[in-house]
């Protein structure tokens, strides 16, 4: 099913909860995963030369985001937002930080979730539940990836982004 980029336009969140990566049965999240995996060899995480979204199948490209982590203090700047990931937005966040700009309405998961990445210097996924501003209930199960220009820092991460509509909307 597809939905107009209206219905996506978030308005409230609902929950946030963590995933183990081993259970998400999403083919292109696991495709960007293994991709990931592979690229990064037996470093924790591959740099942005080695991990390459023109590697990646286009119809998932639209869901991926991939920010510069700046700081202290810690921000984002959004080098880039997927077409679909503007058409959920509302807005593209390209060259956008997300403090400094204020941006507001959209981004605030990545936001927490970012740090925890750069923490573990591991892949992590999870699962958000929201309300769009048309009412209809969804999940994005999102998994975000480290990278590494320098091999021993986090300095960018990638995300990669899974639309549904949950059960219980009404047509």
């Amino acid at each position: 099913m597809r939905w107009a980029a209206e219905d996506l336009k978030p308005d409230q969140r609902i929950r946030t909860e963590w995933v183990d990566i081993s259970n998400i049965t999403k083919p292109y999240l696991m495709d960007v995963f293994e991709y990931w995996d592979h690229v990064r060899g037996d470093k924790f995480a591959p740099s942005l030369l080695e991990f390459r979204l023109e590697d990646l199948p286009p119809k998932i490209v639209p869901y991926m985001v991939i920010v510069d982590i700046l700081g202290p203090p810690i921000d984002f700047y959004y080098r880039f937002f997927g077409t679909k990931m503007v058409e959920n937005a509302g807005f593209d966040m390209s060259r956008k930080s997300y403090f400094a700009d204020k941006v507001e309405g959209y981004g605030f998961v990545n936001a927490e979730i970012f740090p925890h990445v750069i923490k573990e210097r591991k892949p992590l996924c999870t699962l958000t539940s929201w309300i769009s501003i048309k009412g209809l209930r969804f999940s994005t199960t999102t998994m975000r990836f480290p990278i590494s220009k320098n091999g021993k820092d986090v300095t960018h991460a990638v995300s990669v982004n899974h639309f549904e509509l949950a059960t219980g909307n009404q047509d």
